[in-house]
Order: C-alpha cells, then sequence, then structure tokens
C-alpha cells in the first residue's frame, strides 16, 4: 500500500497532464473575438450573443478534426502519445478509408509498440492509462479494412498484452489497484479487453477475475466516484471505450447506469457549454468527452435527446474553440471527437431534451485514510484516490434551467457533502446569453466560492467537533461531517424554487439553508439563513467571486462580469458582453467588502471577492439571515437605475420579498419558508396577502399577468384573488 496521500496523487496527475501537447499538425480553433472596453456598451441584440445552432453530422465531427490527421500517411513517430495523436487520422480513415492513411497509422502504432517495449525493458513498467482500448479502436477499424496482416496482428497481440501485464497505477511493480477511478479503472479494464481479445491465453481466468472486481467497484454503484468534471471524465472515458469495444451494453441502457448520462445532459448550458467544477481544466473543459459520452449513449439507446444536446456541445466548440489556446486540454476534447465520429449514427433523429429544472443525485463518496483501504482491499496494490462509494443517495446537483433556447438563463448549485472541494449550497454556474458569472477554481479541495462564508475572529469556536481545536479553520481532507437535504425543490413554467440545508456547514456548529426562487429568464432571488450552536465572534456573509466590478456601486450592491475564462497560464475564452447585478438586502451593521483574490504567478486567473458581511458576536440560537438578487442584463457603465428599481418588501427569519419595476412592469418574488400568511404592501400594485412558500407575480399597467405560487391556499393582489396558482 502506497503512503503517498490520495488526493495530491490526483493532483499531480492533472498537472503533469497538462504539459503535454500535440506536436504536429496543431491548428487552432476559431475564437470569437475579444470585446475591448468600447464595444461592451454598444447597444446589441443580446441573441447574437449565443452560439449559432447548425446540423451536425459524422462529417462534422471528421472535418473539424480533419487538420490533426495531416502527414499522417507517414506514419510519424509520437512516442507515448501514438495512439492519441493519431486518432483524428483514424476519424478520417474511418470514413473514407486511404490505405495510405490506414498504413500511416499503423507505422505510428508500431512506434508506440516500441516505445512500450523499450519502456519495460527499462522501468520494467509502463504508464500508458489510454493505450489498450485506444489501440483496441485503431485496430478494429485497420481490421475492417483489410489492412492487418498476420505479422500486424503478432505485434498488435505482443502490445497489448504487455499493457495488461505491465500498466502500473503509479511506479513499476506497485501491483494491482481496486476503486473506481482511473488508474485501477485502467488496470481491471485492460485485464478484461486481454481476456475478450485473447481467449486462449492460459491465465485468462485470473485476468477475468481481477477485470470483474474492478468493474463492480463502479458498477455495483452505477457511478465513478468523483465529484468533479477533471478525473470524472478521465475514468468514466476509458469504462466508455473499454464498453464499446467489449460489447457491454448495459452500461448504456441500464436504467441506473443511464443516471450518468442524464447527468451530462443536464451539466450542459443551453448555449452548449461544458459547465466545470471540482478538479477541472477550465471552462468547457472536457466538452469532447461528453460529445463521445451522449454519442456513444445514443447509438445504444436511439435516444436522440443525447445527440441534441452532443450537437449544442459540438456547435459551442465550433464557434469558439474547444480551449484552443491550451494544447492539452483542446486535444483531449478533439481526441474524443475523433472518437464520436467512429461510433455517431447519422440515423437517429435528435431531439430537444425537457427544459425543466432538476435535483440530481448520487451515491456516497468516502476517503479511506490508508490503513482503512488496506484493511478493505489486502489484496490490492492500493485503493485508487482511496475512494470508495456506499448505496447512500445524497442530493447532488440542482440544476435551474429556463429552457433549452439560445440565451436562456442557467444556473447549477453545489448540494454534494462528500469529497472535495466540500462546497455545498455554492452557485457553480450561472450563465445568460451564453455569458457566465462564475468560474470555479480548480482542485481547490475547500472553496468558499459563491457561497456564505464563516470566519472565527475571536478563535473560540468549536470546530471539527473540538472547542480547543488551533490552526487555520480548513476542513480535512476526506472530511464528512456534513449532511445535506433539499427539503423543497419543485419546477414550474415561470419559476423554480428549491431550499438546500447543511448541517455541520463548513466544520462549524451551524446549520446552513439556503433557498432559491429562480425566476426564469429574469433573475434570482435568494435567502441565506445561518444558525448557530456556538459561541465566538464571528464574520459572516455571502461571498460571490467576479473578474470586474464596475466603477460605480453601492452600499449594497455592485455590478460585475467577466471578460475571459482561464485556465493555467492560457486565456480560454472570451465572455460575451453581459453583466450581473449582485443587490443584498440592506441591513444595519453589514458592509460590501471586495478583497482581491491572492495572485497566482502561473495563472491569469484573477477574481474580485465581493462579500455583503455581518461581524460580531453568536451565540446559540443566533439566526442571521442574508439575501441577495442576482439580475443578469445588458453591460451599463452605471447600474444604479437597475439597483434603484429593487426594493425590499420583507427582510425577517424564514422571509423575503423583492419588488423589482420597470416602465410600467413590477416583478415581486417572494420566499416564505414557513408558509405563514403574510401581507405585503409593494409600491406598484395593491396589498398582497398569500401564505405561499414562494410566489412570482408579474404585473404590467397595475395587473397581474402571470403568476406562481407555490403550497398557496391563498394568493390575493389589491384584494382581489387570484386563482390558478
Amino acid at each position: 500500500m502506497s503512503n503517498l496521500p490520495a488526493a495530491p496523487r490526483c493532483l499531480i496527475w492533472l498537472l503533469l497532464a497538462s504539459t503535454t501537447t500535440l506536436d504536429a499538425g496543431e491548428e487552432e480553433s476559431p475564437q470569437a473575438a475579444p470585446a475591448t472596453p468600447q464595444d461592451r456598451y454598444q447597444r446589441r441584440d443580446p441573441a447574437e450573443l449565443s452560439v449559432p445552432r447548425r446540423l451536425v453530422t459524422r462529417r462534422d465531427y471528421v472535418d473539424l478534426v480533419r487538420p490533426l490527421a495531416a502527414g499522417f500517411e507517414a506514419g510519424p513517430d509520437r512516442g507515448t502519445y501514438g495512439p492519441r495523436h493519431a486518432l483524428p487520422a483514424l476519424a478520417v480513415f474511418a470514413l473514407e478509408g486511404d490505405p495510405r492513411l490506414g498504413e500511416g497509422i499503423k507505422k505510428t502504432l508500431r512506434h508506440y509498440a516500441d516505445w512500450v517495449r523499450r519502456t519495460i525493458e527499462q522501468d520494467h513498467g509502463v504508464f500508458s492509462m489510454e493505450g489498450f482500448p485506444l489501440c483496441g479502436f485503431h485496430f478494429r477499424e485497420l481490421r475492417r479494412r483489410n489492412l492487418m496482416t498476420p505479422e500486424d496482428e503478432v505485434w498488435a497481440r505482443e502490445l497489448l498484452l504487455s499493457l495488461r501485464q505491465y500498466q502500473c497505477a503509479w511506479r513499476p511493480g506497485d501491483g494491482l489497484w481496486r476503486g473506481s477511478h482511473h488508474r485501477s479503472q485502467c488496470q481491471g479494464l485492460n485485464h478484461a479487453l486481454a481476456a475478450a481479445f485473447y481467449p486462449d491465453e492460459p491465465d485468462v481466468p485470473k485476468w477475468q477475475a481481477y477485470a470483474a472486481q474492478t468493474w463492480s467497484d463502479w458498477w455495483d454503484f452505477r457511478d465513478v466516484g468523483i465529484n468533479d468534471t477533471g478525473y470524472f471524465y478521465s475514468s468514466f472515458g476509458n469504462i466508455l471505450r473499454a464498453s464499446e469495444l467489449l460489447g457491454r451494453t448495459a452500461v448504456f441502457v441500464d436504467p441506473a447506469a443511464r443516471q450518468l448520462f442524464e447527468r451530462i445532459v443536464a451539466e450542459v448550458t443551453p448555449d452548449g457549454a461544458a459547465v466545470q467544477y471540482g478538479a477541472h481544466g477550465g471552462y468547457n473543459s472536457h466538452a469532447g468527452a461528453r460529445v463521445f459520452a451522449l454519442e456513444l449513449a445514443a447509438k445504444y439507446t436511439r435516444d436522440g435527446r443525447y445527440r441534441w444536446v452532443a450537437h449544442r456541445l459540438m456547435n459551442f466548440g465550433q464557434a469558439r474553440g474547444f480551449s484552443s489556446t491550451h494544447h492539452h486540454i483542446q486535444a483531449l476534447s478533439l481526441e474524443d471527437i475523433s472518437l464520436a465520429s467512429l461510433i455517431c449514427d447519422d440515423t437517429i433523429t435528435p431531439v430537444e431534451p425537457d427544459g425543466g429544472s432538476q435535483l440530481l443525485q448520487r451515491k456516497e463518496i468516502l476517503r479511506l485514510t490508508n490503513a482503512q483501504a488496506a484493511e478493505m482491499f489486502p489484496d490490492a496494490g492500493g485503493v485508487d484516490c482511496n475512494m470508495v462509494m456506499t448505496q447512500q443517495v445524497m442530493p447532488h446537483k440542482l440544476v435551474f434551467r429556463s429552457g433549452w433556447n439560445p440565451g436562456d438563463m442557467y444556473m447549477l448549485v453545489e448540494c454534494y457533502p462528500r469529497h472535495d472541494p466540500l462546497n455545498p449550497t455554492a452557485v457553480l454556474s450561472f450563465e445568460r446569453y451564453s455569458a457566465a458569472f462564475a468560474e470555479m477554481s480548480s482542485e481547490k479541495f475547500v472553496s468558499r466560492e459563491n457561497a456564505v462564508r464563516i470566519e472565527d475572529l475571536s478563535g473560540d469556536a468549536t470546530y471539527l467537533g473540538q472547542k480547543t481545536f488551533r490552526g487555520e479553520k480548513k476542513l480535512p481532507l476526506g472530511w464528512a461531517g456534513m449532511t445535506s437535504t433539499v427539503p423543497a425543490f419543485t419546477d414550474h413554467r415561470l419559476a423554480t424554487h428549491a431550499h438546500v440545508r447543511v448541517t455541520g456547514y463548513m466544520g462549524y456548529e451551524a446549520d446552513q439553508d439556503r433557498e432559491f426562487l429562480f425566476v426564469k429568464n429574469r433573475f434570482v432571488l435568494v435567502r441565506d439563513e445561518s444558525v448557530f450552536r456556538d459561541r465566538f465572534r464571528g464574520r459572516v456573509g455571502p461571498v460571490w467571486n467576479i473578474q470586474h466590478v464596475g466603477d460605480v456601486r453601492g452600499a449594497n450592491w455592485l455590478n460585475g462580469w467577466f471578460s475571459e475564462y482561464s485556465f493555467q497560464q492560457a486565456r480560454l475564452y472570451d465572455a460575451p458582453p453581459f453583466d450581473l447585478l449582485i443587490y443584498h438586502a440592506p441591513q444595519p451593521g453589514r458592509s460590501l467588502v471586495l478583497t482581491p483574490e491572492e495572485p497566482d504567478p502561473a495563472s491569469p486567473r484573477r477574481l474580485i471577492s465581493s462579500r455583503y458581511a455581518w461581524e460580531g458576536d453568536v451565540q446559540p440560537g443566533t439566526r442571521l439571515q442574508f439575501i441577495q438578487i442576482l439580475l443578469p442584463h445588458a453591460p451599463v457603465r452605471d447600474a444604479t437605475a437597475a439597483a434603484n428599481r429593487i426594493r425590499m418588501l420583507a427582510d425577517e427569519p424564514g422571509l423575503a420579498a423583492a419588488e423589482i419595476t420597470e416602465s410600467g412592469r413590477c416583478e415581486l418574488a417572494i420566499l416564505n419558508s414557513t408558509g405563514t400568511a403574510i401581507r405585503l404592501r409593494p409600491s406598484s400594485v395593491g396589498e398582497i396577502v398569500t401564505d405561499a412558500r414562494a410566489a412570482y407575480i408579474d404585473c404590467e399597467g397595475g395587473k397581474v399577468v402571470a403568476h406562481l405560487a407555490i403550497d398557496a391556499t391563498t394568493l390575493s393582489v389589491g384584494g382581489t384573488e387570484i386563482k390558478g396558482r
């Protein structure tokens, strides 16, 4: 059992992988022209900011990667990267059948086989995580064109059997590992593929036994135990590639397994961007992996929804590139799109999915100590990332969606209380007209981004159950002390209402409630309530990280935006010009504080952390409520007029109500967690009486034109009972 800490293992892999590049034939995908400070404020139709949609076929996938196939007729030596770099050439060859290209691909694979042999001779082990299944795809297409000779089959067999035997998890001789993550799944899948391809080998029963064990590490839970969009796709991608080669159709048609593909669909924005969270490669990273997964699922289920979303991802890349300034992240997506071209089925008609909001769930992920891992898997070389799953189902993400139309408003909220970055209630993504207002940092382990932050100023707070806790109050890796529930979730045509509750919030003796009224294609009303069971002096308040803040701001509001999205040293995408007004319900004793993020010399990522903070003494029973309105809008130099159109009608524990007026239109939003009868007196319409737990009322000229009242027995406006709630 290795003593290398589990989390740095994953981090090391991501950092090392990010240094690799495509050596030849690279062409950057087209990028939108940067928005200059002058043209940010030009008046334009916001729909122009959205991603254009067009039909996608197999040939579109091939044409996208075709430039990377240039020169492969000569069979270039790409060493360890041979099977990956040859994928664009394989996409072209499989479609068009040029034998010169096929022979060149074969020569590149032969170079790779030589590299594997030399590495094993020198190191007595090899690390080539995608090598076996990718060679499987290459050899399959070459055989279909009758380009694999008996001599070729000899060196191909030697290559694949060597990858089965010598593929290591971390270092040569470190044994066969377990777990649902990429390193252990690679070893297990290599064994399964070798047993299927070469059933006459004498040790096939042993290979099958180990392969079955590692397969069960994910299949028994129908999930990969990683709460991120980086390592998850590394692991799941290998599983999908091997499943296609092994004919394991249950992976795609089993009802419980299909929730993985439903999750992928849910985590794509209406404009086709792939949301990132946890450890990731920046905005829209691993988009190609999602395209491949969805096209493969469509192939076996004949479900056109998967193709429809795959095509939105493709359209986004066609319009703005696939992280084209970061060679490794771009290469991963283009390689997966090459694979998608091999398996996609153009006879399946794309079908737009349901445009409603969703609550996603997943199994619990636990991080073991080395001792626990050794006890649970005594015969294994290790447990990948020391993480396993249980059968306990937990809330995963809240997906707020206005629809699938270009430019529709979208928001993704973290609910999961396990696996870093341990950030339940955080807003992971918020978009309108394809402009993103949230960019979560990668692999931060514990990240207080776009959620309430609690600080212990006196040093007296009980932390992790310890009254005498000393040191930095930061959750330890693998901490499992938070419980997350979603006591309310309902989706309707006008709005979505949801409520997340976290106990043991961030290691403190405190509970956190975050309640949302997501008014579709308009704004979001957010109610935060922190309840303490401890006594200390603290600073508490909601945080929102943004890239730019307007010069004009109020005591309780600011206007912000992103101009670009970056990862490591690369500026991946330019952001369409659209702003976000962040309005806090004013309360005495609270202040709006802006703090620049600590500069990272290795990254262009610069964010400003905005926080509406309260400071004082808490004691058991202290309840602190914070209310925000998040209002996307066209860029303006001065958002004072927009802020002045917001008026708070109620702000007391359990109740938040706001009025937004503009040009004869009045919108009212209510969060009333107890469902008690309330009376509100807006300025633009008559008195409102309701016991709704959440409500939205849209008025024009003093008349109600649309309304929603959730769990209500009564709703009246100006003394008139409103029916049809």
